[in-house]
């Protein structure tokens, strides 16, 4: 069997969706799909949501170990496949420790409360069979955008969360979406997501510009009028008030590759966070 065959095997799709920072690590879906597919600005209701069976992700990693050339990092797909039992995680991460001796570190995407349903002893344990880093969606630090695109948990919910991954050894990288408050909640959104990441340690913040998906609730709210859109400038302007009130507690990537729809920027907060802003400026006044 190719290469090619054996990749072909290994994915429900063509295309699969890591995070940016995981470019390097070998890849194991797991789920398809979002568990919560609830959010008003997101289009990943309409792909459903599916769980593969142990015996199915048990056939993948024989396949994984053809192809996987010593790697040491493994992602596992899906939007949250945290979302999964303790004793499932438990499984599937004691098949990789047997079947992938060279893999030392997992990560995936989670959301807060599939944090919170877990206890510390099982976090802890997660850890200890190789659970290395979690990527959550913070989206907003503010409790008016999150309630406001149906996010279904808190800012609290979500700084109780990274407590308990503090607390049980667990890294985390979290996600935002500038422009997610739109021009009714911008300094707020951007304030408030400051402040909680200036609360918590993650490895990095990785921002993605908010784009209108046509034929989602947020849609619907933008033609209604009850959402007004930030332009693409509007949008970076709103990021660099959050980035200017940003204080890390520890150093970690700041990351966004959707400026003004056509750029990446990344830097290591605190420093380079001055020549971060200084390139915001020039693009916003080239």
């Amino acid at each position: 069997m190719t290469r090619e065959e054996i990749f072909a095997q290994l994915y429900s799709s063509a295309e699969v969706y890591p995070p940016p920072l995981e470019h390097r690590s070998a890849l194991l879906e797991v789920t398809v799909g979002c568990s919560y597919r609830k959010c008003r600005f997101c289009d990943f209701p309409r792909d459903g949501f599916r769980i593969f069976p142990l015996s199915e992700i048990a056939r993948k990693i024989e396949l994984l170990r053809l192809v996987i050339d010593g790697n040491p990092k493994l992602h596992l797909l899906g939007c949250n496949p945290f979302c999964l039992h303790y004793k499932q995680l438990h499984s599937i991460l004691e098949m990789i420790r047997d079947r992938l001796p060279c893999v030392r570190e997992v990560s995936m995407y989670a959301r807060a409360d599939d944090v919170l349903r877990k206890t510390d002893e099982e976090l802890k344990e997660l850890a200890q069979l190789g659970l290395f880093s979690l990527h959550i969606g913070l989206e907003s630090g503010s409790n008016a955008v999150l309630e406001l695109h149906n996010k279904g948990e808190t800012a609290e919910d979500i700084e109780q969360a990274l407590v308990a991954l503090d607390r049980c050894g667990i890294h985390y990288h979290l996600t935002a979406i500038p422009g997610l408050g739109g021009s009714e909640l911008s300094r707020e959104h951007a304030v408030r997501t400051a402040a909680l990441i200036s609360r918590h340690t993650p490895l990095s913040v990785w921002c993605i510009g908010l784009k209108i998906w046509p034929n989602t609730p947020l849609d619907q709210m933008v033609q209604e009028g009850t959402f007004t859109p930030l332009s693409w400038e509007e949008i970076l302007s709103e990021e660099r008030q959050m980035i200017a009130q940003i204080k890390p507690r520890l150093p970690f990537l700041y990351v966004d590759s959707t400026v003004l729809g056509q750029y990446t920027i990344a830097a290591m907060l605190p420093d380079q966070q001055e020549s971060m802003l200084n390139q915001i400026d020039l693009l916003l006044n080239p």
